[in-house]
């Protein structure tokens, strides 16, 4: 059987490292890592107790209450919860009245990124890449990333080291939930040299999306200047 080499790895990271690279930022779903709270009934079915789509998936922290907020519901006990899904069941022997009303108070947590995406949610504006560097895993390394520790490498390895600053003016107004590393932006060639941040308005092919990240919301403000570092692994 074929295997992609340790040298093979290297190389694409070459190759890549030899590229214009973007990282895009966009603001995701509004819904993302908001808290929520909906009264509505458990819909009674030929083969169930009652269930409650809440029409929103990825939930977090849910609690289930009476109306007043008196009561607490136990969670496996008087009812189950699909988290990933959206989707409560009213059990058998449940303190919840049939039918009855119920307030579902929970988070929505931001999904995982999916592999085939292609492009932000809601892009508001992509930046040059100031960095790259070949990278060494090292647990002693001076760089440090969620992913590590890692070490400069003046060899090729299969680890890219990636930063970009933006400044203050890019994207200052907005909640950035994603980011997006890109490779092969196209943008307006009538726009002035030396141009480093793109909206998408400028961008006339966007590349290929190399990287994504889902995160907690960033408040973006024109007083600050926002860094964002990680190794890519080829």
């Amino acid at each position: 059987m074929a295997i992609l080499t340790a040298s093979g790895r290297a190389a694409l990271a070459a190759a890549i490292k030899e590229q214009t690279l973007h990282l895009a930022l966009g603001e995701g779903d509004p819904l993302w890592d908001t808290t929520l709270a909906i009264s509505t009934h458990f819909v009674q079915g030929p083969d169930s107790a009652g269930v409650i789509e809440l029409g929103v998936q990825h939930l977090a922290d849910i609690r289930v209450t009476s109306l007043d907020d008196q009561i607490e519901y136990a969670l496996d006990v008087d009812y189950s919860a699909n988290a990933r899904e959206g989707v409560l069941r009213r059990l058998p022997a449940s303190r919840i009245p049939e039918g009855g009303e119920v307030t579902v108070h929970f988070k929505v947590s931001h999904p995982p990124e999916p592999i085939g995406q292609t492009a932000l949610l809601r892009e508001v504006g992509r930046r040059v890449i100031d960095e790259v560097h070949f990278v060494a895993s090292d647990p002693e390394g001076e760089i440090v990333v969620p992913t590590g520790r890692y070490r400069l490498s003046t060899e090729p390895t299969n680890h890219l080291f990636i930063r970009v600053r933006f400044d203050f003016e890019d994207a200052s107004t907005s909640i950035v939930r994603e980011q997006g590393l890109f490779v092969g932006t196209q943008t307006d060639p009538d726009l002035p040299i030396g141009q480093k941040f793109f909206v998408p308005a400028q961008i006339t092919d966007p590349g290929i999306l190399l990287v994504l990240q889902n995160s907690v919301p960033i408040v973006r403000q024109p007083s600050t200047r926002e860094t964002f570092e990680f190794v890519v692994t080829f």
